[in-house]
């Protein structure tokens, strides 16, 4: 099928646009332009053009190192998220401020390798208390003091080409250069790119401005205003650079541009390569030497792994040596992505001698020594998956699948095998096995490695997924591929599904305009109308008359609770099935489009943490939403209770709390939709027949788009568990459920429930109690007195609860930004997350405001559904 008849496609749709000027047709008719055009790759532009130290020693360079590379862990998270970050670690003179910014024209993969680049290098400045580098694609700054809102200073500088252009090209630039300052200021991430095209070669003008998001618009202004009357010193050069302060300026006779981010080139990379797990070595060196040489190893090995997927460096010589190698699975092109993930991770060891990191595609490794012969460690180890199988095919199959991988892996010339073998009894479901061993080994310590490997890792079933991350090899077995195929040409297949997409959007403009056309002769609220149809043909509706039977007329004898929106019953329906049933304080059926939207949120999630929803019925005298039903209650009724919170020891708490995360993981970043829940605490967390933990109550979830915070002017939730940012200014992220989720973290291991939000430094409420023991090093004092860790074996479980509870306090940090994703806080606690980083202080409010809200009315605690006045908040 031509690409002409697809575009003539595009010109009818961009007609229907012209005649009804639809925000929706725009957004098909870019659906249709992204399945004609795949997104050019993109260059990360990771060269480095000026890396600038500061000439003050650090006073004492072991607490700045370590304080620097919490930082930059910090910063690492958000880079990978946002393409930019901030952080502080430590005070006083040795503390580390650092800022890290990707333009705004590369992807999140590019932003991911230029960021690599930039950590890597910018410790070569140690034992100096800071430095300055610029990319040519980002920008990396560290100090010991904050410097956010500096704009100019004594170091900025402007470079030039030595090429000389043409009047053309003069007049070319200096336009498209006065048009991207203009611009950037008042440009979404302060950022503009310009061009300036001409029919002569080398006379095209390309120009990138951009200020670092820590700065206001008018200091953005400023700092491009001296840039540009620094920068027009180069011409008549076709190059030149003002790299200052608060800004970059950049202009070019050669498109150094890259293409818009897309959904296809801008996401995703953490996701695809997410880390498994991280060591770091014992010895501690704090020779500035040794970080040079660990930059210097880092910059071989990547050079080389970008040709082969392999990569080593190191002589007798080195004071360094290093080794990263790609799985055989992993296509060359992306390989330098994965391994650029592991060169942002692995400086966090720094200053030990010695680190591992294993992704879910690569491995990296540094040492103080050659290491390139070992094959089995004090470190090795296999990760289970929580998922379990109770199928004796399917173990069956795993073990042939895995010895089929040990065997061919050694046999290979680089190392790798993967297996697929059919259960036995099914007609189309597969395991899978993977085997790599590192190329530096021979092919008899390939063997011992992969044996004990798979040794190992068998002891994961019945599960349904293993790893055993081991010296020299490593090998992973699930029901599931891990990875799909990479093509870059576009497929028959593709071109058919594109043709037909296409053909169906086109119809659908079609009609879509008859029927806008037609609607305007029709009278308000017939929409509502056809819903309460559409929700009456439903699968999951309900008849009102058979829920009241389930229910005995909703007697109170089965009554289970009640909350802000209504009360819950325990039902049985007539084919014996137990269910629960929320009869709604309201009723939909003037408001059809709101509840089937909630119905819609709720129905398209499906996870093993998350109450399932069964069905629903909007047409009787009230809403009513049906739930399985979960025997034991909800979690409150457990840790607040003296009695009952003997049935929770620690190991059925700990996996009560890792289940919470994984269901909100699960929402936030897994499912179809993405959803903030908004209500997360102890009442909304059922317990089923195995005390299995499920998030329920999605009465306040609200589905988002990735990337996006989002102001809500109807602030709703439960005071206690509110983030900061929500209740002051209605800013909302899964950022606000991460910050529930550390209170009520909280709540699980001390078996107190947080009262309202801190008043004051030394108001005695949750969040200030346990701030203050973690400081002190006391937590201990205020675990759950049920969780019985009195003898002297339970020394580990200890620390292993203190881990937890800072855990908790990362996630109730006062500034969103610094609080992990839920999907780091699950690798904080399989501990893949090692050292954790510091929390800062969490929020806290004044006495007159908890009146002032108390006394509007417009706070009910602890109850669901306040409103909080965005004025009354008052930060740190």
């Amino acid at each position: 099928m031509s690409s002409s008849f697809l575009r003539s496609m595009i010109d009818l749709s961009l007609t229907l646009i012209k005649m009804t000027g639809s925000t929706l047709i725009k957004e098909y008719v870019l659906i249709i332009i992204l399945l004609l055009v795949d997104a050019s790759q993109g260059d990360p532009r990771s060269q480095v053009v000026k890396l600038t130290c500061n000439r003050q020693l650090s006073e004492n360079t072991s607490k700045y190192v370590t304080n620097f590379v919490q930082s930059m862990e910090k910063i690492n998270s958000l880079v990978r998220i946002f393409r930019s970050g901030t952080s502080s670690t430590g005070l006083g003179p040795d503390s580390s401020y650092g800022l890290a910014e990707c333009y705004d024209d590369l992807s999140i993969q590019d932003c991911i390798s230029c960021y690599a680049e930039a950590r890597t290098n910018l410790p070569t400045c140690f034992p100096n208390n800071g430095g300055t580098i610029f990319l040519d694609g980002c920008f990396m700054r560290t100090q010991n003091y904050s410097f956010y809102q500096e704009y100019a200073g004594a170091n900025d500088k402007v470079i030039c080409g030595n090429k000389t252009g043409s009047r053309v090209f003069r007049d070319s630039v200096r336009q498209a250069i006065s048009d991207a300052v203009r611009d950037a200021p008042r440009s979404r991430g302060y950022f503009a790119r310009k061009q300036e095209s001409s029919d002569i070669a080398n006379d095209s003008a390309y120009v990138l401005a951009d200020c670092w998001n820590t700065l206001n618009e008018t200091s953005c202004t400023v700092c491009l205003d001296g840039a540009f009357a620094s920068i027009i010193s180069c011409f008549p050069m076709t190059e030149g650079r003002a790299l200052h302060t608060g800004c970059i300026l950049r202009y070019s006779n050669i498109n150094f541009l890259n293409p818009e981010p897309t959904a296809s080139n801008n996401g995703g990379m953490n996701d695809k390569f997410p880390v498994i797990q991280q060591t770091c070595g014992n010895t501690i060196t704090t020779g500035p030497s040794f970080i040079q040489s660990f930059v210097q190893t880092m910059e071989i090995v990547s050079s080389n792994i970008s040709k082969s997927s392999f990569g080593t460096s190191g002589t007798k010589y080195s004071l360094t040596y290093g080794l990263s190698q790609c799985y055989g699975d992993i296509p060359t092109s992306d390989c330098p992505v994965c391994y650029a993930i592991a060169r942002t991770a692995i400086p966090s060891c720094l200053p030990s001698t010695g680190g591992r990191v294993y992704l879910d595609g690569c491995f990296l490794r540094y040492e103080n020594y050659s290491f390139f012969q070992e094959y089995i460690g004090q470190e090795d180890r296999s990760i289970c998956s929580n998922n379990t199988r109770r199928n004796i095919a399917f173990a069956q199959s795993i073990r042939k699948a895995v010895a089929q991988a040990v065997e061919t892996a050694p046999k290979t010339n680089n190392y790798y095998a993967r297996t697929q073998i059919l259960i036995a009894g099914t007609e189309n479901e597969f395991v899978y096995a993977q085997a790599d061993c590192l190329r530096t080994l021979n092919t008899a310590s390939c063997v011992k490695c992969l044996q004990k490997a798979a040794e190992s890792m068998l002891d994961c079933l019945p599960g349904s997924e293993g790893y055993a991350l081991y010296t020299g090899c490593f090998m992973r077995y699930s029901d599931m591929k891990s990875r799909k195929p990479h093509h870059n040409k576009m497929s028959k297949v593709k071109i058919l599904a594109i043709v037909m997409a296409v053909s169906s959007i086109v119809a659908f403009l079609v009609a879509f305009y008859a029927w806008r056309h037609k609607l305007k002769s029709k009278r308000k609220g017939s929409g509502d109308t056809k819903l309460l149809i559409m929700m009456n043909n439903s699968s999951l509706n309900f008849k009102y008359s058979t829920i009241e039977k389930a229910t005995n007329d909703f007697n109170e004898g089965n009554k289970l609770g009640q909350g802000g929106f209504g009360a819950v019953y325990k039902g049985l329906l007539p084919d014996g099935k137990e269910i629960a049933v929320k009869r709604l304080f309201f009723n939909h059926r003037h408001r059809a489009g709101d509840f089937y939207n909630e119905v819609n949120i709720i129905s398209s999630v499906d996870h093993k943490n998350l109450v399932k929803l069964i069905g629903f019925s909007c047409l009787g005298p009230e809403s009513i939403l049906i739930y399985e039903y979960l025997p034991n209650r909800s979690l409150d009724h457990f840790i607040f209770n003296a009695v009952r919170g003997k049935e929770l020891n620690w190991v059925k708490r700990y996996d009560i709390i890792v289940g919470i995360a994984e269901g909100l993981s699960y929402l936030h970043e897994n499912s179809k939709t993405r959803i903030i829940h908004r209500d997360i605490k102890a009442a909304n967390i059922l317990l089923d027949s195995r005390l299995n933990a499920k998030i329920a109550d999605f009465g306040l979830a609200r589905s988002y788009q990735q990337d996006k915070n989002h102001i809500s002017t109807g602030i709703a939730g439960t005071l206690g568990y509110m983030a900061p940012e929500y209740i002051a200014y209605g800013k909302l992220s899964e950022k606000v459920d991460v910050y529930s989720y550390g209170v009520l973290l909280l709540e699980i291991i001390t078996g107190i429930p947080n009262r309202g939000m801190q008043t004051s430094e030394d108001t005695c409420n949750l969040i200030s109690i346990a701030w203050e023991h973690f400081k002190r090093g006391s937590m201990e004092e205020i675990f759950d007195q049920n969780l019985m860790l009195k003898n002297e074996s339970s020394s580990n479980i200890k620390m292993e609860i203190e881990r937890v509870v800072h855990i908790g306090l990362l996630c109730i940090q006062e500034v969103a930004s610094l609080r992990p994703t839920m999907s780091m806080a699950l690798q904080m606690l399989s501990k893949n997350i090692q050292p954790l980083p510091s929390p800062t202080n969490p929020p806290y409010m004044s006495e007159t405001t908890i009146q002032h809200l108390n006394d509007s009315g417009r706070v009910n605690n602890p109850a669901s559904l306040p409103t909080v006045s965005y004025s009354s908040f008052i930060p740190r």
